[in-house]
């Protein structure tokens, strides 16, 4: 007879420049909160240990000494691998006879990678909800791993690696109970906390394949890949977020973390007019621009939208149609910020710096194009070859990855052409540029504007400009302001949610 499984879910929540402050709130997960409702359903008790924080190994043993887990469900994406691996051998020493299982993207796209492990039993590759709940079933009947697993890569005693094919993805998104809430301290994520703000996603997949992006190898992963880009109904949605509301009732605001809410245009429009109905509050939302029109503006307004963010990534249009993939026209894109602008809507905008064949005078386009767009905020990327993607295999091709570079040096190419001190250069220096060169747009037109450019231009990328050592100051000046913002929203959150919110209104009014 079946019997009920103890699944406990490891969740590193932090990047290398947090993994010391102990008392930031953590991060919601949709994945790891819909593997733990499906099998709950099933009749199974699902704890999480979400790490704000890296712990050390007794800390980290006591921890799980304290959930007596029967299987360990370790979430890793591509960034904390290494403190995946760390705390995977500390597992693999203390409780060898817990079974580990692994999942999210690093091991859905680098399997071998992660098998290797010693101490990793299983990998889950792509969506886990019902392969996990078979993979548990199995091992509380039977107590031991079941090799046959669709969806799943398992370890035999003997070190035989079973992989078996990928289970076709969940297509109605509708059949799956609604995400746990429970499984987190939902009212204290940060999020809730700072912003009254609740993160949610309402869908699944992109039918885009940017090239920088895991999602194209992940669509391929699957057998039914052709409807990889799925959303729940929108009567479903509604029904999510008024679930959201009763868990959390001090929620202002809601941030739709999916892909591109706007894929989809009927859904959309049909979802947006039930959204202003029912839910009436605030959202932010990730759109892609050239499905932006004077019509969809007039809806997002109307139906509480008040920032968008939009990829840009880079602002060399034969740069980022040759190898990103990413075919939209500048001018499209100003004009799509200017109309959302005009409407009253935040523009926020998705950068890269530091592509496969980048230079400083790309980086520099991509700087204006922001500036001629009015962007209100950045959201400014290194990029990561992450594996599996066309991006890395260009940049392995031409030869910038070095396999001697730090783990955790986040400038991870190396190109003749632009040094990495000019990254560092154009990454602490991007939004102070915008600034001046937007001013120039606002003020000048025709022959002077062009002359002022350019000279602005040559200063920059001049050899006799200081762009190192100022890279060193401005990094360092960056990380002094991170740190204060850290300590204000941790010890006077309520100033700090002022702040941020006259910080919105003179975006909004700008």
């Amino acid at each position: 007879m079946k019997k009920n499984i103890k699944v406990l879910f490891i969740y590193p929540d932090f990047i290398d420049q947090t993994k010391h402050k102990k008392n930031i709130p953590g991060n919601y997960n949709e994945g790891i909160a819909s593997m733990s409702a499906v099998l709950k359903q099933a009749g199974h008790s699902v704890n999480l240990y979400h790490q704000i924080y890296k712990p050390d190994e007794n800390e980290f043993i006591e921890k799980i000494k304290e959930f007596n887990p029967d299987i360990i469900g370790i979430s890793i994406r591509t960034s904390a691998m290494i403190y995946a691996n760390e705390m995977i051998k500390w597992l693999d020493t203390a409780f060898p006879n817990i079974p580990i299982m692994a999942g999210m993207y690093h091991p859905s796209l680098a399997p071998d990678e992660v098998l290797a492990i010693n101490g990793v039993d299983a990998i889950c590759i792509g969506e886990g909800e019902y392969a996990c709940l078979e993979f548990v079933d199995y091992f509380a009947v039977h107590g031991k791993l079941n090799l046959k697993t669709e969806s799943f890569w398992v370890k035999d005693t003997d070190g035989t690696i079973h992989k078996n094919p990928i289970r076709p993805f969940i297509e109605d998104l509708d059949v799956l109970p609604f995400p746990d809430l429970d499984i987190f301290d939902y009212c204290n994520l940060y999020s809730n906390v700072y912003q009254n703000t609740a993160e949610v996603i309402v869908g699944r997949g992109c039918v885009y394949s940017c090239t920088y992006c895991a999602n194209a190898e992940l669509r391929n992963l699957y057998p039914n890949k052709k409807h990889y880009t799925r959303f729940r109904s929108p009567e479903n949605a509604i029904q999510l977020l008024e679930r959201v509301l009763e868990k959390d009732p001090k929620i202002k605001c809601f941030s739709f973390n999916d892909a591109i809410l706007n894929v989809f245009e009927d859904w959309f429009y049909e979802f947006a007019e039930l959204y202003k109905k029912r839910i009436n509050k605030k959202y932010v939302c990730n759109l892609r621009v050239e499905l932006i029109n004077e019509k969809m503006v007039k809806v997002l307004a109307d139906t509480g939208c008040y920032l968008v963010t939009i990829g840009i990534e880079s602002g060399n249009e034969e740069l980022r149609s040759k190898y990103l993939h990413r075919t939209m026209k500048n001018d499209h894109i100003i004009k799509v910020s200017h109309l959302l602008k005009n409407a009253g809507i935040i523009v926020n905008t998705y950068n890269i710096i530091g592509l496969p064949y980048e230079t400083p005078a790309l980086s520099l386009e991509t700087i204006k194009l922001n500036a001629q767009m009015h962007t209100d905020n950045i959201i400014l990327s290194y990029f990561h070859p992450y594996p599996q993607t066309k991006l890395r295999e260009i940049a392995e091709e031409a030869g910038f990855i070095d396999g001697n570079i730090n783990p955790n040096d986040l400038v991870k190419l190396r190109m003749p052409n632009y040094p990495r001190s000019d990254i560092i250069y154009f990454r602490y220096s991007f939004m102070k540029l915008i600034r001046q060169y937007r001013k120039i747009y606002k003020t000048m037109s025709g022959e002077q504007l062009e002359k002022t450019i350019n000279r602005l231009d040559a200063k920059i990328l001049s050899d006799k400009h200081p762009r190192k050592l100022i890279g060193i100051f401005r990094q360092k000046s960056h990380r002094i302001n991170v740190f204060a913002k850290r300590t204000a929203s941790r010890t006077l959150p309520g100033v700090y949610k002022m702040l941020r919110s006259i910080r919105d209104r003179k975006n909004a009014n700008r």
